[in-house]
C-alpha cells in the first residue's frame, strides 16, 4: 500500500488562478518562472502516482469482491428413478 503523504497542490491552484486570471484579462499567454514551472510538474507527477495507485486498488478490491460472489456448485448425477 502506498504512503498517504498530503500532495503538495499549491502549484496546480496557483497555476490554476494564473490561467483563470490571463483568461479574465484576455491574455494570449502564460509565461512561468522555472521554478513554478518545476513545483508544478512536481505536483502532477504526484497527484497522477497516487491516482493510479488508487486506481490499481480500486480493481483488485473489485477482483476479491466479484471472487467472494462467485459460487460453485458441483454435481454427482445423483440417481434417477427409484431402484429397489
Amino acid at each position: 500500500m502506498q504512503s498517504k503523504n498530503k500532495i503538495q497542490t499549491r502549484p496546480i491552484e496557483d497555476f490554476i488562478g494564473q490561467t483563470r486570471s490571463a483568461k479574465n484579462s484576455q491574455q494570449k499567454i502564460i509565461t512561468l518562472p522555472i521554478k513554478d514551472a518545476e513545483r508544478l510538474a512536481d505536483s502532477l507527477g504526484q497527484v497522477m502516482t497516487r491516482l493510479a495507485g488508487i486506481q490499481e486498488e480500486i480493481i483488485e478490491t473489485l477482483k476479491t469482491a466479484q471472487q467472494a460472489q462467485t459460487i460453485d456448485v458441483e454435481m454427482d448425477g445423483g440417481v434417477f428413478g427409484d431402484k429397489k
